[in-house]
């Protein structure tokens, strides 16, 4: 089969796109939504997926809905909420195994399309609302999915820098929403928010695995075809690089029974990201590996930090350093990252700093491939930046950065913001 990517539109501001690859014995078909984040929308937004993965109008109770998935050989349906730097990202997938490997040669694919389909187009509801029962479970799950954030205190941080980094931007936004606003989503609201994601969000049907998808784009176009979807206005989804601000954010947060502090540094481009592969071969070098500037000074040979990586969001010209760090430390971990940036900056690097950080790279795009979820993420995120190619094809692209591309990355960046969350160790101290 060829593995290139084969993408059709079959409605306005929707296309399907699949890529097969004969290694798989599995397939995976994502459906997804695109839509601005925005506070006000992104808890209601959130809950939709979630409310759709557990049963459709074909088998409305979860019970009969997981036991026919066991019959498909044990197929798999689960949803993501995430963000794509300004975007909020709503799918809903189904995981199946290929019709060659049937018993019985039954048509998997075609049954499994039509149950991620169902639920999509024919979701379970109440006239024109969602079931009470079902929006109530969700709106439970959802809201211990955010409050879970703070019992991982490296997550927590990082998210907290990025609000701070990114204040007043959509990208400051949790693309799971907050309580309030989950709390406030009735059965009527997310009927209505369900009916405008179809009609308003931009939506990319995915599907990767050995099929040839056929019968998939088949009940795709069924299924649009008959809720009338030419008229669609999808409303635009792109992200914009994140501002300077005029003064580095400074702000500690408190947090009781803390041991270790966590700090966060965010460095921004302050404008375009003209070149995306020498960003991150930068932030390997920088942070990224377990030969990187941050790692083997910072940590190894300083030994002021329990951690420290750094993390580039290209969408947002935004790079990301965290550490773990005794409150004693930080001002010195603080200088310590500044001084091995700056040294990127002049040149104070080797030919083997280089190619680490490139082979490095590389491996991380070929293996790509191993994994039907990472393949799919890797296509999404190819589209969104309107750069769609293969990982194969990819490679290609890091053939001509050089030392001064990863000077000029560096150089780009300037210190944003400086977040630490930090507290008073207790008879219950976290070491997390």
């Amino acid at each position: 089969m060829d593995n290139s990517l084969k993408r059709e539109k079959i409605a306005p501001g929707a296309y399907f796109s699949s890529v097969s690859d004969p290694r798989f014995k599995f397939n995976r078909i994502t459906f997804g939504f695109l839509t601005p984040l925005r506070k006000e929308r992104a808890s209601l937004n959130a809950l939709v997926p979630r409310a759709l993965s557990d049963n459709n109008a074909e088998y409305p109770k979860m019970r009969d809905f997981n036991n026919y998935l066991a019959s498909l050989y044990n197929a798999k349906c689960d949803f993501e909420v995430a963000s794509i730097g300004d975007t909020q990202f709503l799918g809903l997938s189904i995981n199946f195994m290929d019709d060659s490997y049937a018993l019985h040669d039954e048509k998997i694919t075609e049954q499994a399309s039509k149950t991620l389909f169902d639920c999509i187009f024919r979701p379970v509801n109440d006239g024109e609302t969602f079931l009470a029962s079902t929006v109530e479970l969700s709106k439970r799950m959802q809201i211990e999915a955010i409050e879970s954030e703070l019992n991982d205190k490296r997550t927590y941080a990082a998210n907290q820098a990025k609000r701070i980094i990114c204040e007043g931007e959509p990208a400051a936004v949790n693309p799971l929403g907050d309580v309030e606003n989950t709390h406030a989503i009735t059965p009527e609201s997310i009927y209505k928010a369900h009916y405008e994601l179809l009609n308003c969000a931009e939506i990319e049907i995915i599907c990767v695995g050995c099929n040839d998808f056929s019968d998939a784009l088949r009940i795709a176009k069924e299924n649009f075809a008959a809720i009338k979807m030419e008229d669609r206005q999808p409303l635009s989804s792109k992200s914009e690089c994140s501002p300077l601000k005029s003064a580095t954010a400074e702000k500690t947060e408190l947090l009781p029974l803390l041991n270790q502090s966590k700090m966060v540094l965010g460095f921004k481009t302050g404008g375009s990201v003209n070149n995306r592969e020498a960003l991150s071969l930068m932030s390997n070098l920088y942070g990224g590996t377990v030969s990187s500037k941050l790692f083997l000074n910072v940590r190894e040979r300083l030994s002021l930090c329990y951690y420290c990586w750094s993390r580039v969001n290209k969408e947002k010209g935004v790079m990301f350093v965290a550490c773990g760090v005794e409150e004693a430390n930080i001002e010195k971990a603080k200088a310590e990252i500044l001084t091995q940036l700056d040294n990127i900056k002049k040149g104070d690097f080797t030919d083997d700093d280089f190619n680490s950080s490139l082979l490095f790279e590389q491996n991380n795009i070929k293996t790509v491939n191993d994994n039907l979820g990472s393949l799919t993420w890797w296509y999404l995120t190819r589209i969104y930046i309107k750069a769609i190619k293969s990982p194969e094809e990819a490679l290609a692209d890091y053939e001509n950065i050089t030392r001064e591309d990863l000077i000029n990355a560096a150089d780009s960046m300037t210190l944003d913001t400086v977040y630490v969350l930090s507290g008073e160790a207790g008879e219950e101290s976290e070491d997390e």
